[in-house]
């Protein structure tokens, strides 16, 4: 990765390296602490470079409101960095993770776990969906944004430490593909814009054992 961007490609090998099924050598760089392996701290870290390039992830925006409702009553969970925690404490639907902060888990996970065509279900207020840790989308509510269901999308930068919101929004959050959110999460506009195999969004190119490795292993999960 000496251009300082980390492609999809270099992204793979470096989780293979970490998985022991790619040897250190393909990317030496990766080894920022020299120790001859990849670590769990390593390899999120070449997953936020992907995401949100080489430098430090800035700090979290402060002053934000916490979760409130609109003047017309309407629920609107406006999320915090202290929001998103080790995601192995959340439930599994396949193969994401859900949470709900607004009281509303079991509505979430209900939904989550609806068979085919979605249409007319959406999850309620304040749930999160995290597929990796250094990513999620949060149903945010409050009319925030009617053409998107009021999802809200984050790339996030995690360590043993916590969670730091490197961005969120719609159109300006990348994956770590580099494609817009918005733009590949609308392809599952009957699934409430939530991505899977089968609804018709781009395929990230993460095998399921990936998944489960950076689910498994992440970092906030010591604390």
């Amino acid at each position: 990765m000496p251009d300082n961007v980390v492609t999809v490609d270099e992204l793979l090998t470096v989780v293979n390296i970490a998985l022991g099924s790619a040897p250190l050598s393909l990317c030496v760089s990766a080894d920022t602490n020299l120790d001859g392996e990849i670590t769990v701290d390593e390899l999120l870290a070449v997953v936020d470079h992907a995401l949100n390039g080489c430098p430090a992830a800035p700090p979290t925006p402060t002053g934000t409101p916490p979760a409130t409702a609109t003047p017309g009553g309407v629920e609107e969970f406006v999320a915090q960095a202290s929001d998103f925690e080790c995601v192995t404490h959340w439930t599994k639907v396949r193969h994401y993770r859900v949470a709900n902060k607004l009281g509303h888990l079991d509505e979430a996970v209900a939904v989550a776990n609806s068979a085919g065509d979605m249409s007319g279900l959406t999850f309620p207020p304040g749930t999160i969906i995290q597929l990796i840790p250094t990513e999620a989308m949060v149903k945010r509510g409050g009319n925030f944004d009617p053409a998107n269901h009021d999802w809200e999308y984050f790339s996030l930068a995690t360590s043993a430490r916590g969670t730091q919101i490197s961005k969120r929004g719609r159109d300006e959050v990348v994956n770590f593909q580099g494609g817009n959110c918005f733009n590949c999460h609308s392809a599952a506009r009957n699934f409430d814009f939530v991505c899977e195999n089968n609804h018709g969004c781009v395929q990230l190119g993460l095998t399921d054992e990936i998944i489960n490795f950076l689910q498994e292993h992440d970092p906030r999960c010591s604390q």
